[in-house]
């Protein structure tokens, strides 16, 4: 397994256990990201997969082309997601006195990390250099 197929994989479950994570907390009361998003949450459920599904394609042989393209398809889910994540952050649901909570933190690094692994999942492999003889 290369480096992008790992950095997206550990992104992606990053991604999952900070949806079940607090990311807002308002009044006493917290929200995960399945109760505070609408379509978000949809959106960052396909970036934790998509993350996901190259590494398990990797580890289990299943196709050759898979990794490449599916790195490049984590990489476009992950920078929506970034994206939505900062605007969330910036704009919180509800209105009042809202904070951030440490799972919205996780889920921007997670997202971003399946970005990155995208990204280096789509670099060609390079040949080793022929020894000097």
């Amino acid at each position: 397994m290369r480096l992008g197929e790992l950095v997206g994989a550990i992104g992606g479950l990053g991604l999952l256990v900070a949806g079940f994570l607090p990311w807002y907390s308002a009044g006493g009361e917290d929200a995960t990201a399945w109760q505070a998003f609408s379509v978000t949450d949809i959106v960052l459920a396909a970036t934790a997969v998509m993350g996901l599904s190259v590494a398990i394609c990797v580890l289990f042989r299943i196709s050759v082309s898979y990794p490449v393209a599916g790195s490049s398809v984590a990489a476009g889910f992950g920078a929506v997601a970034v994206i939505l994540i900062v605007i969330r952050m910036i704009n919180p649901p509800g209105s009042g006195d809202v904070s951030l909570e440490f799972g919205a933190w996780l889920g921007l690094a997670s997202a971003a990390a399946v970005a990155i692994g995208g990204y280096l999942g789509m670099q060609p492999i390079k040949a080793p250099k022929p020894s000097a003889a």
